[in-house]
């Protein structure tokens, strides 16, 4: 059972091509691609809804920790969508949670931790402003909370 709403819940969603060279000897997407469809996802929503551009140096932020349940295969003929929602929101770090749908079905549930982070300094950063508010407008809650 998913301890996540469904997908039309999620405030952001991102359709995932599942290209030939995903597909591993088992015949289908191997755990470690499934990691970077998070990151096309997660990528996305930072440029169309927090205002990122320009390259990788240019996005303050580092992944802290990646966490991945998978629930069902993914194969080449599937039609692939992330759904991302914020569930928390720190001082100088924030939350993501994941919901791959696979053709319809759930395939994997996910997590990253997010750190405000100044490049040439080498360290922590809070998380303000902008940024602050971009996130906030994106949380949910996941259903086990609250109960």
């Amino acid at each position: 059972m998913s301890r996540l709403p469904p997908l039309g819940a999620f405030p952001f969603t991102c359709p995932i091509e599942v290209r030939f060279v995903d597909v591993d000897a088992m015949n289908h997407v191997n755990n470690a691609v499934c990691v970077t469809y998070l990151e096309v996802a997660r990528t996305r929503l930072l440029r169309e809804r927090l205002g990122f551009a320009g390259s990788a140096r240019d996005i303050p932020l580092i992944v802290a920790r990646v966490a991945v349940d998978y629930r069902s295969p993914i194969g080449l003929e599937d039609v692939v969508t992330v759904g991302i929602a914020v569930t928390a929101v720190g001082r100088t770090s924030f939350t993501l949670a994941y919901r791959v749908e696979a053709s319809g079905r759930l395939a994997a549930e996910a997590e990253t931790v997010q750190v405000g982070y100044d490049y040439t300094a080498g360290k922590a950063v809070a998380i303000g402003g902008e940024l602050r508010a971009g996130l906030e407008a994106l949380v949910i809650r996941k259903e086990h909370e609250g109960r």
